[in-house]
């Protein structure tokens, strides 16, 4: 690989779209590491425009304030000189002191009413963390190669650099081209912003889904701190931190209110671990020893078998790990051997293998170990993308 045709197919990749046919694994690997930074710098310069527009009026604002201030106060003629209180001879050469004083002691009154005050609603709420691995749902509102944006029921705009991700149809198989507008879609990916109004995700896959996801009721988002009444729902949205510590999911309840829940890591791991993708399923909470709630999936629960709610888009399959390496693994299937691919960026979830993340980024050996492997399969290579994986006990 040369600077200089590592430099053309680049340049014929963002000319098309597409990366070069004949470039070779190496080569479409770091074209696709190109291809991700391209569009995470595009959505923070986009982020960093939106930030100045809406920070203008404010400004021109403050300016004139300042203009105003300075203007030369009228001369005031007085006929009869009155004699000072005593106020005004206590403050004498003092006034712009002590208005300056007045100001200061008001604005601290109105920090302190701020920080005791109890926030409630959707604004003041923290789903997603800066490099969390996030699975949530959205309707295309833009769409190319490298970037996809969706509306996300309870997060608003999501903007997904999506020249990295595998883009699935319903049944979990890849498609050449990314959802168009106005389909639905399950996003998976790693989260670059979690400020508000600037979610970007570095998105694993996009997979069009195979009905209509449940929608928002434009409701603010609660924080769930106690057991609801009645502890089940469906999750619209589940986050993993990048320790694999902690995790948080939208859960609906019974009532129609969508609450975010703070749920123990490993719980969550094996509703994914189960389904691929959890979004759609029903889940009982559970008190988990005064810390997070667990999940527990509901018996019976039928969406992922096909009934009502069930909107698959990401494929799972399950076996046992082979020939591991930084870019993949076998896994020994019930039906044969299955190749997976890993794309740069992802998440291993340690689930009950007894490993922490951090021994599994130093590279502990996995051969050996069970998992359920969540993605889609390309049909041009017969490989399957991986979007996540989820290991099982030990060997």
């Amino acid at each position: 690989m040369t600077p200089d045709r590592l430099a053309d197919l680049l340049q014929r990749a963002l000319e098309t779209g597409v990366i070069p046919p004949e470039a070779d694994p190496a080569e479409r690997a770091e074209l696709e590491a190109l291809l991700a930074a391209r569009g995470e710098l595009r959505a923070v310069r986009e982020a960093v425009a939106r930030e100045a527009d809406a920070a203008m009026p404010a400004a021109r604002a403050r300016f004139q304030r300042h203009l105003a201030a300075h203007r030369p106060a009228p001369v005031e003629v007085r006929t009869v000189a009155a004699r000072p209180s005593f106020v005004a001879r206590l403050f004498a050469g003092r006034r712009l002191q002590f208005a300056g004083s007045l100001a200061a002691l008001l604005l601290v009154a109105f920090v302190a009413l701020l920080a005791t005050r109890p926030f409630q609603g959707a604004r003041e709420v923290q789903a997603l963390g800066v490099d969390d691995y996030v699975q949530l749902s959205g309707v295309v509102t833009e769409s190319a190669p490298d970037r996809v944006v969706i509306t996300s029921p309870d997060l608003g705009p999501v903007t997904v650099a999506a020249s990295g991700a595998a883009f699935l149809d319903a049944s979990g198989v890849t498609l050449q081209a990314p959802p168009p507008p106005g389909a639905a879609v399950i996003v998976t990916g790693i989260v670059r912003d979690a400020r508000k109004g600037r979610i970007a995700v570095d998105g694993q896959a996009l997979a069009i889904a195979a009905v209509d996801l449940p929608a928002g009721n434009h409701r603010p988002l609660d924080r769930l701190r106690a057991l609801p009444e009645m502890p089940e729902g469906m999750l619209a949205l589940v986050a993993i931190g990048r320790d694999g510590r902690d995790g948080r999911a939208i859960v609906i309840l019974p009532d129609g209110r969508r609450a975010l829940v703070q749920v123990d890591a490993g719980s969550l791991e094996q509703v994914v671990a189960a389904t691929g993708s959890p979004l759609g399923t029903r889940v009982r909470l559970a008190d988990h020893d005064g810390g997070p709630f667990r999940l527990e999936r509901l018996a019976g629960d039928d969406a992922h078998q096909g009934g009502p709610g069930a909107h698959r888009g990401l494929a799972r399959i399950a076996g046992t790990i082979r020939a591991a390496s930084p870019d993949g693994f076998t896994l020994e299937t019930a039906t044969g051997e299955v190749n997976v691919r890993l794309r740069p960026g992802f998440r291993i979830l340690p689930g009950k293998s007894g490993l922490s993340v951090a021994e599994i980024r130093a590279g502990a050996s996995l051969d050996g170990y069970s998992a359920a492997v969540a993605g889609g399969f390309d049909p041009r290579t017969g490989t399957f993308i991986a979007t996540v994986v989820v290991l099982g006990p030990p060997p």
